[in-house]
């Protein structure tokens, strides 16, 4: 029997293993929750929920009814959170930053179908390009460094992991230790593969609603197309666009692995002067592998891949693999060169100089679309990219010297011995080993200045004389007393300290000072775009630098030995750190909600540019929540759709889209610490601004996506929420709340704090404002929107 913590009377439920029928009938209050999983017992305050539709995963639970409403909530934080394993996600944040790159455009960019294209066309390269970078470095660890450099000096053999490498069959034979090398970035790209294909089938799976006797097909492009936003009907459906281009990538990475095979072992035995066998699989795998690499690349161009080419260039980039992988292992036993791996470099300098040539067409789309005020502070897109390209190569090449250094001592001289040395010694290119404290040690410099100054506000906030007293006066005006026990209530703004002013202030200025920089908090993430942009430019602008004395002037950036070592420590660090953390909070719920806030919005976009990034959530939750949505319209319900910070965003992205509602329901939105403004608007403005969501209210808008009325709920302290109108005629729509909500207090008891970003539920204010809205939807009339719907969508049903 369900145990209700905040309600005495039991949910109805008959006898024996058969599920009670929930009334859909009347106003159904659903509940979305925000970031951090929170579970349905918290949502609903209820210690056993009844599930009514749905699975363990994301499902709807209902509990005891109010006086005038059902209330469910619907959970979907096991699509983010819950289980430790979804924590190793966060090791591809560099693909996931890739692809929110692409939804980071501005208005201007997507309303035009060649800038649109063109800074589509810029990601996705870059996105591949991170892929190949991916793949480089593995392979430049396990071919170059330890199949090829280890496995051909007998003392960096003894180590259980390069032991194998002295067997008879692959001592002499370098063209068969790099085949048994290219395994580990063969492996990687099947993961990835796996990983995509049932991220897809359990993800994007879930199709957006239609009428039962007038099916929709299947989406054959992507959502990334120029004027297709939030209100198209199929913006969810992505299953085949990713599969598609996970196609590709998954082709293009065989690809890269085949060409980088023959390729090295041709220069190896080339460089040793022994005579290469097998020159016609090398031939075939260098037109396999370059054909499927150039369609890959002109493919994702297309708005749609056709249909079959995916698997084309598949097949291949599968038999270029075979082709060098019978070459390598072709190849004669013969004494190698000592020192770098040959034919490597040149796959290095063209695999990062097609990563910068796709990053400068991405600057100059960026620099064509323009920008606006209250948006993320200059060219998005590109900061995302220059970001996860640095944060890709940073981790991963120190993380290669840490492996590296694991079976033999790590060097990065420019002049290599003439012969192997007595002892194990391993060579990395003295640019890698340069460039890696400049790309840790100065981003740590830039973070930890961005922190001395938003600590220098922060105190500022608490001092400004003018804010506190205008503070001050707004609670003695509004803060009306409590009624009964009038010996025992104090007003915590007139509490002056005994008397006693100090150089700080009497308590009511410290009170003031509390609730002044709470509101200074509430505003420091939306400083962090001049951070990113600092570490992105002068990132970029060193790379450069650095890059073009090296090339022309043969002149290396200065380091030493111990900065290199301790920045590749802190790089390499990083990931395993991180993961650590994570995974021990990911269950707990106050955790998750401290370090979920970034995660759930790198995954709530459809994978459009990058389909290896973590699985977008919303592509399940969305059209689940138009499903129950329309259900309990056609059992005669009207809904009140209340949601809090993340849950904002899905409800918002479930009503925007018409076509996929009943004509003449009845929704009330209730949006509280919504980030639709203070977030998705200023890093999404192409698809949460003020003519997207005046959608919801305005009937003149023609859209059919009003709602019957929506109230938005914020505090100054929310560091997350916010307003998300303002002006005529929708002015109503936003509501703020005082927090504290008073200033009095219980004489000896706490003083009223800031709740900030997790307050609303518990605010009977707000609360108060919720039942009038359930009241007033209770006798609201049926009226079909007015809009003109194109022929042959959604009408109504249940599909």
């Amino acid at each position: 029997m369900p145990l209700q913590r905040h309600d005495t009377r039991p949910v109805p439920r008959p006898a024996g293993m058969v599920p009670p029928a929930a009334d859909l009938t009347g106003i159904t209050e659903l509940r979305l929750h925000g970031v951090g999983g929170t579970s349905p017992e918290d949502l609903l305050g209820d210690d056993a929920p009844l599930p009514v539709a749905g699975d363990r995963i994301a499902g709807f639970y209902r509990t005891a009814d109010l006086p005038d409403r059902h209330v469910e909530a619907y959970s979907w934080g096991g699509l983010t959170s819950r289980s430790g394993t979804r924590v190793l996600w966060l090791l591809l944040f560099p693909f996931a930053l890739a692809n929110v790159a692409g939804w980071m455009c501005t208005a201007a960019t997507h309303a035009s179908p060649r800038l649109f294209r063109l800074h589509r066309t810029a990601v996705r390269w870059t996105a591949l390009g991170l892929t190949l970078n991916l793949l480089l470095i593995f392979a430049l660890t396990t071919m170059d460094l330890l199949g090829y450099q280890c496995g051909g000096q007998p003392a960096c053999t003894d180590s259980w992991l390069t032991g194998p490498l002295a067997a008879d069959w692959l001592a002499g034979y370098p063209g068969r230790r790099l085949l048994v090398g290219a395994l580990a970035p063969l492996a990687l790209v099947v993961l990835l593969a796996v990983l995509a294909l049932r991220s897809i089938n359990r993800y994007e799976r879930t199709r957006p609603p239609w009428r039962v006797d007038d099916p929709r097909p299947a989406k054959a492009d992507s959502s990334a197309q120029p004027g297709i936003g939030l209100t198209d009907p199929t913006f969810w459906d992505g299953r085949r666009s990713s599969y598609d281009l996970g196609c590709l990538h998954i082709a293009a990475g065989l690809a890269f692995v085949a060409l980088t095979l023959a390729h090295t072992a041709g220069a190896t035995a080339g460089a040793a002067g022994a005579a290469a066998t097998g020159a016609g699989w090398r031939w075939a795998a260098g037109v396999l592998g370059g054909g499927a690499l150039l369609g890959a690349v002109v493919l994702l161009v297309r708005d749609r891949c056709p249909a079959g080419a995916g698997h084309t260039v598949l097949a291949a980039a599968g038999g270029a693999l075979l082709s060098a992988g019978w070459y390598a292992a072709d190849q004669p036993a013969f004494t190698q060169p000592f020192g770098y791996l040959p034919g490597m470099r040149v796959v290095a300098n063209l695999v990062l100089g097609a990563v910068f040539v796709a990053l400068s067409v991405a600057l100059v789309a960026a620099v064509l679309g323009g920008w606006r005020r209250g948006t993320f502070f200059v060219y998005g897109p590109f900061v995302a990219l220059v970001l996860a390209v640095f944060a890709l190569n940073v981790v991963l090449l120190s993380a290669m010297n840490r492996i590296g250094a694991l079976v033999a001592d790590v060097s990065a001289r420019v002049d290599l011995p003439a012969t192997a040395p007595d002892r194990a010694e391993l060579y990395l290119y003295p640019i890698i080993a340069k460039l890696v404290p400049y790309l840790t040690v100065l981003p740590l410099a830039l973070l930890l200045a961005f922190a001395l100054y938003e600590l220098g506000t922060y105190w500022r906030a608490g001092r400004d004389r003018a804010r506190l007293d205008g503070i001050r006066g707004w609670y003695r005006d509004n803060c009306v007393r409590p009624d009964g026990e009038p010996d025992w209530w104090y007003n915590t703004v007139d509490d002056a300290d005994d008397g006693r002013r100090r150089w700080w202030g009497g308590r009511g200025d410290r009170w003031t000072a509390q609730v002044a920089r709470a509101r200074r908090v509430a505003r420091m993430p939306q400083d962090t775009d001049k951070l990113l942009t600092a570490m992105a430019a002068v990132g970029g602008l060193l790379l450069v630098a650095i890059q073009v004395r090296y090339w022309f002037f043969g002149e290396l950036p200065w380091s030493t030995q111990w900065i290199f070592t301790l920045g590749s420590y802190l790089a390499a660090s990083i990931p395993v750190a991180v993961v650590l953390l994570l995974r021990r909070g990911w269950r707990n719920l106050h955790s998750r909600r401290r370090i979920g806030v970034l995660w759930d919005v790198l995954t709530f976009w459809p994978r459009a540019y990058h389909p290896l990034a973590p699985p977008a959530y919303a592509e399940r939750a969305v059209p689940e929540v138009q499903r129950r949505l329309w259900r309990i319209h056609s059992s005669g319900g009207r809904v009140v759709l209340t949601s809090h910070s993340q849950g904002t965003v899905l409800a918002a992205a479930a009503l925007l889209q018409g076509e996929n509602r009943p004509d003449d329901d009845v929704v009330t939105l209730v949006t509280f610490g919504s980030p639709l403004r203070t977030l998705y608007g200023w890093a999404f403005p192409a698809y949460f601004n003020d003519d997207v969501l005046r959608r919801l209210v305005s009937p003149e808008a023609g859209s059919g996506t009003q709602v019957y009325a929506w109230r938005n709920f914020y505090y100054q302290t929310d560091y997350i929420g916010g307003p998300v109108l303002g002006g005529e005629p929708t002015s109503e729509v936003d509501v703020e709340l005082p927090d504290p909500a008073t200033c009095w207090h219980i004489f000896g008891q706490a003083k009223p704090a800031p709740t900030r970003h997790s307050g609303y539920w518990a605010d009977p204010a707000m609360w108060r404002q919720v039942d009038r809205l359930a009241e007033a939807a209770a006798g609201a009339p049926r009226i079909p929107r007015q809009w003109d719907a194109p022929a042959g969508r959604v009408s109504s049903g249940t599909g």
